[in-house]
């Protein structure tokens, strides 16, 4: 392991560390300063955890304390799905020990180690040290081993995995394209029956093993999909979860087979996590309304609805698109736009809200496609 990071994790290096807090890397003045504590190189890494630190920031809890690179920081789970995810697996079993496998700076690890012991394992030296240390910081319990996924040395324990998804730092989704690949992915589904596999939240379902696939948005941004095998599928084949509230609802993928209301008082946009499980027609079974128009995905009835999994906009206006024909409406109205939605139709939304902008306003300009027709519906948000 790098002898920098060494000296860091014993403490040596704790005056840099202090001294480098909210140094900015470019300001040559306060690097010079920075140079009584210690060598270019630790200079540099110490600045380089600070960095990271802040990248962290408000994605993982207790980022300004944790050990962490930038690359770690772009891969760990967040924190709020990484507690969702550990209280899934303690509720399934208990206090036992958990393997966290490809466990990076330990995200996961941390969330799994406040229930039970963990036992990390990672190919990579620095990180697997990185998490091992994360979680006694944090107050957890667990071991470390260096291994790789292949040839893990472990007994048959619930399995937690994040397989590496990226590419020359390109995010890959598909389930064939993952590190380890299908061929080891399905040798630990084997041998570990209880197993959580992380996947990205563009995955291919058609293409995963059995079990329940949960699909996991945290704070309005869709985040992750877990595949749940073992005494960890909840029995349904699909499930959408919004965090931080822990609202979820699960079912069957089903096609929308409601009717179209072409002329609503109010439309409904599904939030992103419902729709990608394919639940919208589940969700909305218990409501009585139905699409906007067949295959757009939007819904339309004659009521606004409180529920997390829609977002409601009552019509104000409805013409056919033509950005000069909208820009009359609004001028007659003394109205503006704050936002722009589009589905079907190609346009740059955040240019069109400028130019519609006027003197202010709160209306929405949802730029929808009927079938070969483009609408263009002037909506106000429901409070």
């Amino acid at each position: 392991m790098d002898p920098i990071w060494t000296r860091l994790l014993a403490g040596e290096l704790d005056p840099l560390l202090l001294a480098a807090h909210g140094v900015e890397p470019g300001r040559l003045s306060q690097l010079s300063q920075l140079r009584k504590y210690g060598s270019r190189d630790e200079v540099a890494a110490v600045l380089s955890l600070w960095d990271a630190r802040r990248r962290a920031t408000g994605r993982i809890d207790q980022a300004e304390r944790l050990w962490v690179t930038a690359e770690a920081v772009q891969q760990a789970t967040r924190s709020a799905v990484a507690r969702h995810k550990a209280a899934r697996i303690r509720q399934a079993c208990s206090e036992s020990p958990v393997i966290d496998l490809c466990c990076g700076i330990g995200s996961d690890s941390i969330a799994l180690s406040q229930g039970g012991p963990v036992v990390m394992v990672d190919h990579d030296r620095l990180r697997l040290t990185l998490a091992r240390a994360n979680v006694r910081l944090t107050g957890g319990k667990g071991e470390a081993v260096t291994a790789d996924a292949a040839a893990l040395p472990l007994t048959p324990l619930p399995l937690h995995i994040d397989p590496d998804r990226r590419l020359d730092g390109r995010r890959r989704h598909s389930y064939p394209e993952m590190l380890p690949g299908p061929d080891v992915l399905e040798v630990l589904m084997e041998k570990h029956p209880d197993l959580a596999l992380k996947c990205g939240p563009g995955v291919d379902v058609s293409q995963l093993p059995a079990g329940e696939v949960e699909f996991i948005q945290e704070s309005g941004d869709l985040v992750e999909a877990t595949l749940w095998r073992g005494s960890f599928d909840g029995g349904q084949r699909r499930r959408a979860t919004l965090l931080p509230s822990g609202e979820s609802i699960s079912g069957e993928e089903e096609v929308l087979d409601l009717f179209t209301d072409p002329d609503p008082a109010w439309i409904h946009e599904p939030v992103s996590v419902i729709e990608r499980a394919g639940l919208v027609a589940q969700l909305l079974s218990r409501h009585s309304i139905g699409e906007l128009h067949p295959g757009l995905g939007w819904l339309a009835g004659h009521q606004r609805i409180d529920s997390p999994w829609l977002k409601s906009y009552e019509v104000v206006e409805r013409m056919p698109w033509r950005e000069d024909k909208v820009r009359r409406w609004l001028r007659a109205h003394g109205e503006g736009i704050s936002i722009v939605k589009t589905r079907g139709i190609s346009e740059n939304p955040a240019q069109l809200a400028r130019k519609f902008r006027g003197s202010g306003g709160d209306l929405i300009l949802a730029l929808l496609r009927h079938g070969k027709k483009q609408v263009a519906w002037i909506l106000r948000r429901s409070l």
